[in-house]
């Protein structure tokens, strides 16, 4: 039933009756009976106030938490992107006797990691690209999600400076081979020292690094052609290469060579860029210590850590080489 309007009466000073609209109240009529309901009433800028008070402090307490869980969702897709380079990796090692595909560019593009895992997912390059670019898939599954904040990349005609020239995920740079006698280039050079890693070579799957997050443009900023972040390879031993980049909350995701991928924390130490002096980068102390316990990078990798006089760093646990057998020199 429809609302029936009474106005409220009032005494005036003539002792008169008359209607106050601003008072006026209602009364429904529901099986008989009357409801009354109370005219609406403003909030006062007190209330208004402490309203809006109470809106920042929540604020300010869960901003921080969805900071947080953004961070942690980047850091899962990473390790997601690791685990399949290993992954194709280990697929490539399977068709080609064991051999891993090499860290650099020295025996050329095909034996490069980057484009020897492309066949392995699914994404051969088919482009109208010049220079090194027509035989390189910029695909953001071999980067840390961080990648797609770079400045983009050209996408025609030759790499660019700046997105496609970097590299945030490299390969451990020292599984090559030691050798003691030069042997033919695969590339059609002069004979040489340095050859591809066997797997079989490898004696600690689960501790041996294979990829990670390593140094690149959110490290050391917008820097065209910047020689950290385009390296294909990192280390932990000799300072003046490129290194493992803490993009995590502290912490580098790496894929070891049995497969499996993880945040990895440890004791932190500055390093200065190679190019860049005025640079200097987080990362992590050389996997070997000397007789007195600091950290250093050996000085002849064809020998044994016994025959130099070496330990494994504690504070560094990781493998990355194994003296006289497997190293970048």
């Amino acid at each position: 039933m429809s609302p029936v309007r009474i106005a409220a009466p009032t005494v005036v000073s003539s002792g008169r009756l008359r209607a106050k609209r601003k008072d006026d109240m209602y009364v429904s009529r529901i099986g008989g009976a009357c409801r009354r309901r109370a005219p609406h009433a403003a909030f006062t800028l007190v209330e208004l106030l402490v309203v809006i008070g109470i809106i920042a402090i929540l604020v300010g307490i869960l901003l921080p938490a969805l900071s947080k869980a953004r961070q942690s969702g980047v850091t899962v897709k990473c390790l997601s992107n690791l685990r399949q380079l290993g992954t194709a990796t280990s697929m490539y090692a399977g068709d080609n006797k064991n051999w891993l595909p090499w860290p650099t560019t020295t025996f050329g593009e095909e034996m490069l990691w980057s484009n020897a895992v492309d066949p392995y997912l699914q994404n051969i390059v088919a482009n109208s690209r010049t220079g090194v670019a027509a035989n390189r898939n910029y695909s953001a599954y071999k980067q840390c999600p961080v990648w797609e904040t770079f400045n983009d990349g050209a996408r025609a005609g030759g790499q660019d400076v700046y997105k496609e020239y970097a590299r945030t995920y490299k390969m451990n740079s020292h599984l090559r081979a030691v050798l003691t006698t030069a042997r033919p280039n695969p590339d059609g050079g002069a004979p040489t020292l340095r050859w591809l890693a066997r797997m079989t070579q490898i004696t600690d799957a689960p501790k041996t690094v294979l990829y990670g997050d390593a140094t690149s443009l959110d490290q050391t900023g917008e820097i065209a052609s910047q020689w950290d972040s385009g390296q294909f390879s990192f280390e932990v031993n000799d300072k003046t290469q490129a290194s493992p980049a803490l993009r995590h909350q502290g912490g580098a995701n790496i894929v070891f060579v049995d497969g499996h991928a993880e945040t990895v924390k440890f004791k932190t130490i500055k390093r200065t860029l190679k190019n860049e002096p005025s640079i200097s980068v987080d990362t992590w102390e050389s996997e070997y210590v000397n007789g007195s316990g600091a950290p250093t990078d050996p000085s002849d990798p064809t020998k044994s850590e016994a025959q130099l006089g070496l330990g494994r760093n504690p504070n560094s646990p990781l493998i990355w080489s194994y003296l006289g057998r497997l190293y970048r020199y």
